[in-house]
């Protein structure tokens, strides 16, 4: 597990690479896109070990964070949609340059599965699409959040971390999203463009209309397969045992399948 950074001097990027440790690795590597925010707080543990299982099964992996997330350069409020897809381009070209592999495996978890399938949809060398809880539209996460803030705020007067400020900026649970951002996000929509990997997983931990949504308008192509891999989805609660955190068999599916 090598941490680095890398990309453009004005916006560097923070990396983990697991370099792969089978005795014959495989000539496919595979980046990992994390969500934002919480989630992607809560989404840490898994990502972790999702990289250090395809890293044994011969995977050369990269997870990396955006730039105004984690430990990347640039703050939030400067930040673009545009931006964090540009992000996802040059940790492909990262990939590829460190392991030496020419095909990539891209795998995003809700608001990163967004951004990874997009990036698809303009790349060759994207052979594999893993999408895990998948945010269909950047107009459906915003609904989602505006729904979520309004609702909270029901029960606890004046929450704090929970908030619209008068410059429309949105802040859930503590993370800014401007009208900037949302604006090139809500561009972003799986709906209308379809990937075009040689193989696509969509795995969900439950089944709803949203997911059932994606799977009805991908289903028409050959590379898209399905997965319900019962566990935790909740990813703005967190239960007793930490179901969400570390979710077996969702990581069990991706693993297997790729």
């Amino acid at each position: 597990m090598n941490p680095f950074f890398f990309g453009p001097s004005e916006h560097q990027l923070y990396g983990v690479y697991h370099p792969a440790v089978a005795a014959r690795p495989k000539k496919q590597g595979v980046l990992l896109c994390y969500p934002f925010g919480q989630e992607y707080m809560r989404a840490h543990r898994a990502f972790r070990q999702i990289a250090m299982l395809l890293a044994k099964k011969g995977f050369h992996v990269l997870r990396f964070d955006y730039r105004g997330t984690g430990d990347s350069s640039c703050d939030m409020e400067d930040v673009k949609a545009d931006d964090w897809l540009a992000d996802i381009d040059i940790a492909i070209e990262e990939l590829k340059d460190m392991a030496g592999v020419e095909e990539i495996a891209l795998i995003g978890l809700r608001l990163g599965g967004l951004l990874a399938a997009t990036v698809s949809t303009r790349r060759q060398d994207v052979s594999s699409l893993v999408v895990w809880d998948s945010i269909n539209s950047g107009k459906e996460y915003e609904n989602e959040l505006r729904d979520e803030i309004s609702n909270r705020n029901e029960v606890v007067d004046l929450d704090q971390d929970n908030f619209i400020d008068a410059d429309g900026v949105i802040h859930f649970n503590g993370f800014p999203l401007t009208p900037y951002f949302l604006v090139g996000l809500g561009s972003l929509d799986l709906l209308k463009n379809m990937p075009a990997a040689e193989k696509i997983l969509q795995v969900v931990s439950n089944e709803n209309n949203r997911f059932e949504q994606l799977k009805s308008a991908w289903s028409k192509l050959d590379a898209y397969e399905y997965d319900h891999a019962e566990s935790p989805g909740d990813w703005n609660y967190v239960d007793d045992y930490g179901g969400v955190l570390l979710p077996q068999p969702v990581i069990k599916s991706i693993v297997d399948w790729l």
